[in-house]
């Protein structure tokens, strides 16, 4: 097992809300949904989705969910991203 220092933990929680905001905006645009459009879909806000892809919130596993699901992929596939 790894140990993860502090400053790694650090770094996590500044990167992971900057490449899920940016995950989200890219299958968003692939599948040519505008923000209000996928918002409505999964019962959220404009303004809640943009601050998503913003990296100034950082949606719960449930909120991922359901935008996979709205976007027609699946969960593996959103989070086929880099940490």
């Amino acid at each position: 097992m790894i140990e993860l220092s502090e400053e790694k933990l650090q770094e996590l929680k500044i990167e992971i809300p900057i490449k899920i905001g940016l995950r989200v905006r890219e299958i968003r645009k692939q599948k040519k949904l505008t923000q209000t459009e996928l918002a409505e879909l999964v019962g959220k806000d404009r303004q809640y989705l943009y601050k998503i892809e913003k990296a100034v919130v950082t949606p719960n596993i449930v909120t991922i969910s359901a935008l996979a699901i709205a976007m027609e992929i699946e969960l593996k596939e959103f989070f086929n991203i880099k940490i």
